[in-house]
């Protein structure tokens, strides 16, 4: 079996791929590396042949990942970087290594499935948007906080605030009855203002030949502010998949 890993600045993501059929044999999210292990461990009947990580974390936490998988699972991870060209797309960063890997591997995996201009948006702690054009060339992008930025600030600063959730079956402008509501809907007027305005910008760019793609915990919500858009919560494994393919026999 092959061990993907996506750890994210607030949670850390797992599955298991077959490595005959390529299937998923399971997944899940944890909070740390040490819950990351137990979960896996009773999925392990048949041994993990190879580990492959997306990492935004820092140098120390991915050490002591790599340490723990070793040690309970027999397995040294290798880990995704950004690069200045893979699989037919040119990274935009003036150093292409400083671009977010999340980022860079969700743009590639989107550009290989669509062959064709694509607005990528990845909605996790922050969300962030990336535009490649139709030949693969990443022209930047633009990081915005996400909703559960929002939440710790206004948990910060405005106690009286805190502990709203994002409604996502708001449509159109709506205006709160009570301070919870309120927050909620001034939330996705900035979510859906955010989204719109990059994909009318792309619209002046590229006319209706593009793709948007959106992943990460708020991506449905997004994909709806969006209109035609493909959600799919596998795009940074896929892309993954593809930065680090394992090469050894079955």
């Amino acid at each position: 079996m092959i061990l993907e890993i996506d750890y994210g600045n607030t949670r850390l993501k797992w599955r298991l791929v077959d490595l005959l059929t390529m299937e998923i044999v399971a997944r899940g999210a944890t909070s740390d590396a040490q819950e990351l292990v137990r979960e896996v461990g009773r999925y392990i009947q048949v041994p993990i042949r190879y580990c492959r990580v997306c990492s935004v974390r820092k140098v120390f936490d991915n050490s002591v990942l790599s340490d723990l998988l070793l040690r309970s699972l027999k397995i040294m991870p290798v880990y995704a970087v950004s690069l200045p060209e893979l699989a037919g797309v040119t990274n935009g960063y003036t150093d292409a290594a400083k671009l977010g890997v999340d980022r860079w591997l969700a743009l590639v995996a989107a550009y290989s499935a669509a062959q064709t201009a694509c607005l990528v948006f990845d909605c996790g702690t922050a969300i962030t948007v990336d535009y490649v054009s139709t030949k693969g060339f990443h022209l930047g992008g633009c990081i915005a906080p996400g909703v559960q930025m929002m939440k710790t600030a206004l948990n910060s600063s405005a106690q009286q605030l805190a502990g709203f959730e994002l409604d996502e079956s708001a449509s159109g402008f709506v205006r709160g009855s009570n301070t919870r509501s309120a927050i909620s809907c001034g939330v996705a007027t900035m979510f859906k203002g955010f989204v719109q305005e990059h994909v009318a910008q792309a619209v002046k760019e590229w006319g209706s030949d593009f793709q948007v793609v959106c992943t990460g915990g708020d991506g449905r919500f997004v994909s709806s502010a969006a209109g035609n858009a493909l959600f799919d919560e596998d795009l940074v494994f896929k892309g993954l998949a593809i930065a680090c393919p394992f090469v050894g026999g079955v």
